[in-house]
């Protein structure tokens, strides 16, 4: 029956502390794992489009600079260059020459020898053509079908840009890399003669490059640029293949699955050209550190849970199952059998409130032998009386045992918490009383505040001016608080690098008492503030808990003071929210002696 009861007791204590500590812990741990997991994502995507930022500025830069590039070349000394590049087109050669070799001239003046351009092309109406630097590999067919060709055709005078995913010369130093084609067609205000069809200036874009440093870095993922209509125009790795169909540019970020790999999406628009910069990371580099740190949060759980295994075989050896034999025997004792003996094992106090209760039973067993005849009712009595005495005995050794178990765990946050919970229930609880000084008001609202700092993580600040004659000033209790928690709960809500600061400021003046609470938090506006102080509710929402605070605020202003005291809320929305209330003086009387 006791090794029933023992597995009872087991049973029941390995119960309470799964369904109160192991699933609790498990819960808090899977949240703060999932938790962990979605910071670390968003962690990683925000590196990636601080890189996909990088290529972007660094690809609108060079495109507003070989734009201006060209526009330069073509517009310099009141367009000398086209009508030079316009006597470059005659069949005397040794004319051709002359006027070419000025030609080039001019752009090496213009454009300063720089490494990044290519080569500079005049089209001819007529299919001549004539280069500066490097002739490119183009076919004039493939060259005419282009985008930004035929762009700049229909717009002449405006420079206008396209993309090759290769270096358009015979040059090695510049294959394998993006490069930009800007063309201008002259109109006939600029070249006169009408024999330039195109000015073409072509670019070895560092963009390219900066790409193939990106994807290096796996976290970062692989990284293609496509136009507006998803046409892929510069893909170093391939990333293409990784793409799903219709690939979901209007999306910021995506996610999608190709052969069982689930793969995620990072979109990034360069504003100049509208060219979309997409990158695409496998997801399990994204989370290989979390799965890391998850690894180690599981072993570090996994830990925990042994040591509390230990601690629970430890305390129900030592504590839990002394008490309950000698609660058993106890139980026998209370029934008549004086043959009881329960092993001394356990904590020293148990050990020895053991020992008692065995010569407690031992005396009774003799002394019951040596007057069981003569004395029997006085016998009786006398067990009675000992019986009387084990309880208390027992309780207050097991009393002491728990006791220094207690003063062991150190727990005074804990306990400054309740004192801080306990001064604010009472407070609320105290209906016969209906006002309270300002001093005693300022004791609550620290009460809370201290609370508010825990939940917050110290995330504000409070700063009082209060003067000392207002301390003793009458104000209705639970007046200051409701404001304050406004402050806190709406005001600082989506604060993000600013302390939120309340400042709360307590004066006398003319006979009245003004206290003044502000904070620097986002505000409300005008109509938000004319709805808190109505008491309407929102459509389809009820109020909440700060607004119907604010409401018994002023409601309960009215009912104690009438229209001699005032309550007004005054907002900025994104700079403070100021609260004012004015009320009539009333202090303290002196007690009587």
């Amino acid at each position: 029956m006791w090794m029933d009861k023992k597995q009872k007791l087991k049973a029941s204590y390995y119960n309470s502390f799964f369904a109160l500590i192991v699933i609790p812990i498990l819960f808090i741990i899977l949240i703060s794992i999932l938790i962990i997991r979605t910071m670390m994502v968003d962690s990683a995507v925000s590196n990636i489009r601080r890189a996909q930022d990088n290529i972007a500025s660094v690809l609108g830069g060079e495109v507003k600079d070989v734009s201006l590039r060209l526009s330069h070349f073509v517009y310099v000394n009141d367009n000398e260059v086209i009508k030079n590049a316009a006597k470059t087109n005659i069949k005397d050669v040794a004319e051709k020459y002359r006027y070419t070799k000025i030609l080039t001239e001019s752009f090496h003046y213009a454009m300063v020898p720089v490494q990044d351009i290519l080569s500079a092309i005049f089209y001819m109406k007529d299919g001549d053509h004539t280069y500066m630097k490097d002739d490119i590999t183009l076919g004039r067919e493939e060259l005419k079908a282009s985008s930004w060709y035929q762009e700049a055709l229909a717009e002449p005078n405006v420079v206008k840009v396209g993309f090759y995913d290769r270096s358009v010369t015979n040059s090695r130093k510049n294959a394998y890399t993006l490069t930009i084609a800007a063309g201008l067609s002259p109109g006939m205000d600029v070249d006169r003669d009408g024999v330039i069809e195109m000015a073409a200036l072509f670019v070895s874009s560092q963009t390219g490059s900066l790409i193939k440093d990106y994807n290096k870095e796996r976290i970062l993922g692989s990284t293609l640029i496509a136009d507006k209509s998803g046409n892929v125009i510069f893909d170093a790795e391939g990333t293409l293949a990784l793409l799903p169909r219709d690939i979901p540019l209007e999306q910021p970020k995506f996610r999608y699955q190709v052969n069982g790999k689930r793969y995620m999406g990072v979109v990034t628009e360069e504003p100049v050209t509208g060219l979309k910069i997409i990158s695409i990371v496998a997801y399990e580099t994204l989370t290989r550190s979390f799965n890391r740190t998850a690894a180690v949060i599981v072993a570090v759980t996994l830990i925990l849970f042994v040591l509390f295994y230990r601690f629970s075989s430890y305390f129900l050896k030592s504590i839990i199952e002394p008490i309950h034999n000698t609660v058993e025997g106890m139980k026998m004792v209370e029934e008549g059998n004086l043959q009881v003996h329960v092993e001394p094992n356990g904590q020293a106090e148990l050990r020895l409130m053991i020992h008692s209760f065995n010569r407690m039973t031992r005396r009774l067993k003799q002394l019951m032998q040596e007057n069981e005849e003569q004395q029997q009712k006085k016998h009786e009595a006398e067990i009675r009386a000992l019986q009387s005495q084990i309880n208390p005995h027992f309780l207050v050794n097991s009393l002491n045992s728990i006791r220094f178990i207690a003063q062991m765990s150190k727990y005074e946050s804990i306990a400054r918490m309740a004192e801080a919970l306990i001064k604010i229930l009472s407070c609320s609880f105290r209906s016969n009383v209906g006002f309270y000084t300002v001093k005693e008001e300022l004791e609550v609202l620290d009460s809370y505040i201290y609370l508010m700092k825990i939940r917050y993580s110290d995330g504000f600040e409070i700063e009082y001016n209060v003067e000392e004659s207002c301390l003793s000033c009458l104000v209705p209790r639970l007046i200051l608080q409701p404001v304050v928690e406004n402050s806190i709960v709406h005001g600082f809500s989506g604060l993000m690098d600013e302390m939120g600061k309340i400042r709360l400021a307590v004066r006398e003046a003319d006979g009245f008492l003004s206290i003044e609470i502000r904070d620097n938090g986002k505000g409300m506006s005008k109509e938000e503030i004319r709805r808190i102080l109505a008491g309407e509710e929102k459509k389809d929402e009820q109020k909440d808990h700060v607004s119907i605070g604010i409401i018994n605020v002023k409601t309960r202003l009215v009912l104690n003071y009438g229209i001699s005291c005032e309550f007004e809320m005054e907002s900025e929305e994104g700079r403070f929210t100021r609260t004012s209330i004015r009320l009539p003086i009333r202090r303290k009387e002196p007690e009587s002696i």
